[in-house]
This record gives structure tokens, C-alpha cells and sequence, in this order.
């Protein structure tokens, strides 16, 4: 088993740049959040967590599963798509399997600088958001594309401003220990 520590490497792979990545491990949703140069207030902003989030599947001929997380200033709104192409099969089967046990709601976020891994967190997501989510891995499952043509359509995509996507998305509040809701974007 390996051992994640606050302030020492990451022994996983780390993005390149900033922003954020989705990738699916054993565990379930991960998402690697790569900020340079962390300071003391971008961890506090990360350990306070978000308050609301937001789920997209875009209406593009490949449907891109996308995630926005609006944690407080200075981090601020957190992006991410998910190619179900680069999912490893076995672990991909497990966490769409929702007859034992239901739907697996839990998400892994961590905050890197560099190597360094500077906050952990594990959240609940609303099921009915999840449940979005599967739904569009499952589309993607069912078509043929390549790594090329996903971004391409990425590219597409974050030609609007994240405000714009987190907006577009289904919305949802979150408060740790409570249990989430759905809110209308024009109800904030």
C-alpha cells in the first residue's frame, strides 16, 4: 500500500501544468489539482473545501464528462473532463457496477505543487450527479475516437471561461456532513 503524506512527494505521476486532471484508480474519481508555488492560503482555501460544484455533459458529438468545483478564493473555480479511453477496464467495470452497494459517490482530490503534495480531501458527491457521470461514460464507452479528437473537443469546450461551464452544468451545494442538493444557477 502506499503511503500519501501532506509536504512530501507524491509517488504518482503529476500533471506537467497547471490546472486540473481526472483519472479513474482502484479507489474511485481522482482528481490531481497542479497549482505552482502553493501558499498558506491556497491551502486553507483547499482545506475548507467547496461549496458548490457543478456537472456538465457537453452537447458535442463526443460528450465530455466535466466537472467544475468552486472552492474559495485564491483557488477559486477547478475544471476537469474525463476521457473514459485512458480508464483501466477492471476499475472502470467496478465503479460503474451499481448493483452491490449502489452508486460509488466518493471523489479523491489532491492539491500538488510540483511533486509535493500539499492537501488531501475526500469527498461525497451527490449520487444524481454521479449518476450524470455514468451516463456519459457509458456514451463515451460506446463510441470510437481517439485521444486527438477528445481534446480537439476539449479545446471547443474551455473556449468559454469556467464560470461559463460551471454555470451551463447542474449545479449541486455541498456541505461536509450534510447531505448535498440540487440548486438552479439563477437561484445564486
Amino acid at each position: 500500500m502506499t503511503r500519501l503524506e501532506v509536504g512530501r512527494p507524491f509517488p504518482f505521476p503529476v500533471p506537467n501544468n497547471e490546472g486540473a486532471v481526472m483519472g479513474l484508480w482502484e479507489v474511485g474519481p481522482v482528481v490531481l489539482i497542479q497549482k505552482f508555488g502553493v501558499k498558506a492560503e491556497d491551502e486553507t482555501a483547499f482545506k475548507k473545501g467547496f461549496e458548490f460544484y457543478s456537472y456538465l455533459e457537453s452537447l458535442t458529438p463526443l460528450p465530455i464528462a466535466m466537472w467544475v468545483f468552486e472552492f474559495p478564493e485564491p483557488i477559486g473555480l477547478i475544471d476537469t473532463a474525463f476521457n473514459v479511453k485512458i480508464a483501466h477496464g477492471e476499475w472502470l467495470a467496478s465503479y460503474l457496477n451499481t448493483k452491490v452497494g449502489g452508486v460509488m459517490n466518493a471523489f479523491y482530490i489532491f492539491l500538488l505543487d510540483g511533486k509535493i503534495l500539499r492537501g488531501t480531501k475526500i469527498v461525497g458527491l451527490n449520487p444524481e450527479a454521479v449518476t450524470l457521470f455514468h451516463g456519459t461514460i457509458r456514451k463515451q464507452l460506446q463510441l470510437t475516437y481517439t485521444q486527438e479528437e477528445f481534446n480537439q473537443t476539449l479545446v471547443k469546450l474551455f473556449q468559454v471561461s469556467s464560470r461559463e461551464l460551471f454555470e451551463t452544468g447542474k449545479i449541486f451545494s455541498f456541505e461536509a456532513g450534510k447531505t448535498d442538493h440540487i440548486i438552479s444557477s439563477s437561484a445564486r
